[in-house]
């Protein structure tokens, strides 16, 4: 089924906080997610599954060269952390051994660093490339989800091999997926009482239209 962009986004970042994931982070899933979503709906079919099995960690850096080595990435924890560290020039070139999904992972360079001129490799071929707000890339790259050896770094060589692709005006779907969205978005309410009404929840308890 056809769904909007903002209610889209609004459902993903409600399914997200209902995982436990922070307000922030599960901004830039949501908004990541529509991003690459234009390009390839199928990332929505794998979300709930990143969502449900993100692994929270903390990062280590090494700031004595410009090249980032990781082995096992979980892209909803790593992801703006990646994008932070290119954009701020921490590091130019980031290698990684294996990525849950490599679709988001370019959402996230999309929405968090559109500023930067990036491409992105799977096994040191240039699928990818991130560029004033759009993307270029070729099949492989588009029915890609869990990835090894990919490779994400500053890059102004245009690759004239990839095609840029046009974004679509809406998100394809399916109805058993967004069940799925649902399902993880409802850990965020309350039970519906009195006592819940009176603080907060729910639209009060008098109408007054």
């Amino acid at each position: 089924m056809h769904r909007s962009f903002s209610e889209t986004k609004f459902l993903c970042y409600k399914a997200c906080v209902g995982k436990g994931i922070d307000v922030g982070r599960a901004e830039d899933v949501a908004s990541s997610a529509v991003r690459i979503g234009a390009y390839q709906s199928e990332i929505f079919d794998f979300l709930p599954n990143l969502i449900r099995t993100t692994k929270t960690r903390a990062h280590t850096l090494d700031v004595s060269r410009k090249v980032a080595d990781f082995e096992n990435v979980s892209v909803i924890n790593d992801g703006p952390f990646f994008a932070d560290c290119l954009q701020s020039n921490l590091y130019k070139k980031i290698n990684i051994r294996s990525i849950d999904s490599v679709l988001l992972l370019a959402g996230f360079c999309l929405h968090l660093a559109p500023e930067l001129s990036l491409s992105l490799s799977l096994n040191k071929k240039v699928v990818a490339r991130f560029f004033e707000n759009s993307l270029a890339a070729d099949n492989e790259f588009l029915i890609s989800n869990k990835a090894d050896y990919v490779t994400l770094k500053i890059a102004d060589k245009i690759h004239d091999d990839l095609v840029e692709l046009e974004p679509s005006v809406s998100l394809f779907i399916e109805d058993k997926i967004w069940r799925e969205f649902e399902d993880l978005a409802a850990n965020t309410y309350v039970q519906e009482t009195e006592q819940s009404r009176l603080t907060g929840a729910g639209a009060g308890l008098t109408d007054n239209d």
